[in-house]
């Protein structure tokens, strides 16, 4: 499911290891793809990963170190 909400993402050696949304914390078990691409001068970090239960794509803005959920699916593994 596409949606687009502000989400919190703990980082480890440059590695997401567990997201905040809605509240909850969910862990990351696998990374899989990781991109950058540009929007003008904005420099953008996607991040496909997985939890036990749930597929996340985040998107990180370095402009303003903003993170996006900007699709999920359960049981997405």
């Amino acid at each position: 499911m596409m949606i687009d909400e502000k989400v919190t993402v703990g980082m480890v050696n440059d590695i997401p290891k567990y997201v905040i949304w809605k509240g909850r914390s969910h862990t990351i078990t696998k990374v899989g793809l990781h991109h950058h691409f540009r929007e003008g001068s904005t420099l953008y970090h996607i991040f496909s990963v997985a939890t036990n239960t749930l597929f996340l794509r985040l998107k990180l803005d370095t402009d303003n170190l903003i993170w996006r959920l900007e699709e999920i699916e359960e049981n997405g593994i």
